[in-house]
């Protein structure tokens, strides 16, 4: 298969170099030279580093020379699929799904990492509806081994199908969504971690340090829920936040991130968001080994949630936890988690938490109905799974 990529920030030289070394041939698009130079640098240190380490074994040189660099989008006209990459302005994924449009094959697939926006108001920019589709990587591509796939409502099965089956072929864990919904999955439930612990700083419940103390020590999970935020940084977190709601997700009200955004304190990019990062460089962030935070509260939002998704028929359990460990390195799935804290337990946090007036916290029917079934998880053999 031949592959375009347009866009060659992290995400999009990070695409193209998964593609390279699994064997194709990549034409990456950018507006300038410089910025083609400095992802082609990028790419090449990457790729040393992968094979001073065993992780590939063909020379770097050789898997770099499968990527071609241009500023025309004329290298298109004989690809088989192109993956677009570019910031995440509506307008911008117009003007290059025009392009493409334009100048690839009519059969060709045309797929959007967006992280978003909405698959189906990207395909309305072509005349090519049914091939376009979300083939969202995770950062960094390179290593991640997550895809989540967004068929829109006009992705044909076909469409749908070959996309889930090249990202086995990159040595990736595809989630396919059944319906589009904004966010998809692991950015619903990053959504809803953040809201809760600001919910519980906010409140009074916690302190930030007790909640990533909770986060890390008693779930388990590689990073606290505020220091994971600075990892990403906290203006694309608040991107984030602003887009769901505006899109229909419920908010719970919260100051903390937009007070952080204001002070241009985004985190490890500017060496200080809730946390301090000398020289802009993320290290493992101090904790109190101890915590009054209650990790089936911390996840009670997330959960509710995840049990959302379930009941509308998007994605399976074992889906929703395929996305929280290969995208999020869990170091188990979101509801084995539950599962094991009690369904109960995460139940009575969010009747707790709606009763204080919290809207987004109203239990889901699915969560009801396992308490009332007696399936509370582990403890009983059954929750989200069956347990011998």
């Amino acid at each position: 298969m031949k592959f375009v990529v347009v866009g060659s920030g992290t995400m999009g030289h990070g695409i193209a170099e998964v593609l390279a070394i699994h064997g194709h041939k990549v034409k990456l698009i950018d507006i300038s030279w410089e910025i083609l130079n400095r992802a082609k640098q990028k790419m090449d240190e990457s790729l040393r580093k992968f094979y001073e380490k065993g992780l590939v074994k063909e020379d770097p040189s050789l898997i770099l020379s499968r990527i071609e660099m241009s500023t025309s989008y004329d290298v298109a006209s004989d690809i088989d699929l192109a993956i677009e990459a570019v910031p995440e302005i509506l307008d911008l994924k117009r003007k290059v799904f025009q392009s493409l449009d334009q100048i690839a094959p009519k059969d060709a697939i045309l797929a959007t990492n967006t992280s978003s926006i909405p698959i189906s108001e990207i395909a309305e920019f072509t005349n090519r509806k049914e091939k376009v589709i979300g083939m969202h990587f995770f950062n960094p591509p390179q290593i991640m081994k997550l895809v989540e796939v967004i068929p829109s409502k006009y992705t044909s099965e076909e469409t749908a199908n070959k996309t889930v089956e090249l990202a086995k072929s990159l040595g990736k864990v595809p989630v396919r969504l059944r319906i589009e919904v904004p966010g998809f999955i692991g950015n619903r439930i990053f959504l809803r971690l953040m809201q809760e612990a600001c919910r519980e700083v906010e409140s009074g419940e916690a302190n930030i340090e007790e909640v990533d103390s909770c986060a890390r020590n008693k779930i388990g999970l590689p990073m606290g829920i505020f220091e994971l935020s600075d990892y990403v940084g906290l203006d694309i977190d608040v991107d984030l936040w602003e887009n769901m709601v505006k899109r229909g997700t419920s908010d719970v009200p919260c100051k903390l991130f937009k007070e952080k955004l204001e002070k241009k304190e985004l985190g490890v990019k500017t060496g200080k968001g809730f946390y301090e990062y000398p020289g802009n460089k993320y290290s493992k962030v101090k904790l109190p080994a101890d915590s009054k935070a209650n990790p089936s509260r911390l996840l009670s939002l997330a959960v509710n949630e995840a049990a959302w998704l379930i009941e509308n028929n998007i994605v399976k359990p074992n889906e929703v936890d395929d996305v929280m460990k290969y995208g999020y390195n869990f170091p188990k799935g979101l509801l084995e988690i539950a599962d094991e804290l009690g369904i109960d337990n995460i139940l009575r946090n969010l009747e707790d938490i709606y009763a204080k007036g919290y809207e987004a916290y109203k239990p889901q029917d699915l969560l009801l109905e396992m308490v009332k079934e007696g399936k509370i998880g582990k403890k009983n053999s059954e929750g989200f799974y069956k347990y011998a």
